[in-house]
């Protein structure tokens, strides 16, 4: 099973929807006390939020009642999806007291953990992604440019973004040619779990390429 199948099945789905689980994980966060994470994490905190990004958009968490919250169009808003939800409350959670990447760089399905051993089946995240930008590498760069990611020199196309200040993500493009199918890789820090869950970066991937992916339906709506 990959690593990405979880948040694959999550896409879409809102976090409140999800009654127990996210009872679950306001209570955790209820009375929540930042100076430990803010110190490590370099976050801004008053008496009521703890803030922090997400993909270079502003979030917050509730310090009462644990809710999370992000701003859309200068106001605040709890509607949140299933994977930012988590993708951030794990940040929060597992994030060692002295957390230190290893700039090795590795693709999620090597990091520890039984779900992530299966590299080699058809990923529910990597293969759509890669067959619907397959002869399209002009338009995924532009994409990509526009997104702030920075440029590689890697594949065919490759560019790192920022999931979270501490967590970079890399994206590899292959288009296809006469002997292979189009591919993309993710790759992450190989010490990444010093802040987040392996299977959160099912998370990180899936976010990344739905914001890709609906800048390129919105860019063929306008054409």
């Amino acid at each position: 099973m990959s690593v990405n199948y979880h948040a694959f099945q999550s896409r879409g789905v809102v976090f409140a929807d999800s009654e127990a689980l996210s009872q679950q994980w306001w209570d955790k966060f209820a009375g929540y006390d930042p100076s430990r994470i803010a110190k490590i994490l370099d976050l801004t905190t008053d008496e009521q939020y703890l803030y922090l990004t997400y993909f270079q958009k502003p979030y917050r968490l509730n310090l009462v009642s644990g809710h999370l919250e992000k701003q859309v169009n200068e106001k605040w808003e709890e509607r949140l999806f299933f994977n930012e939800t988590m993708a951030i409350y794990h940040l929060l959670w597992y994030t060692v007291d002295h957390p230190l990447l290893s700039g090795e760089w590795v693709a999620g399905h090597v990091l520890d953990g039984a779900v992530s051993r299966s590299g080699n089946m058809s990923d529910p995240l990597l293969t759509p992604f890669a067959k619907k930008f397959e002869g399209k590498i002009r338009i995924l760069d532009e994409i990509c440019s526009g997104m702030g990611g920075m440029k590689l020199k890697k594949g065919d196309l490759s560019y790192e973004f920022e999931a979270f200040p501490q967590i970079k993500l890399r994206m590899i493009f292959w288009d296809s040619d006469e002997d292979f199918p189009a591919q993309v890789q993710i790759l992450v820090d190989k010490r990444v779990t010093d802040f987040i869950h392996f299977e959160t970066v099912g998370c990180l991937v899936s976010d990344l390429f739905e914001m890709i992916e609906k800048t390129y339906e919105e860019r063929n709506v306008h054409i």
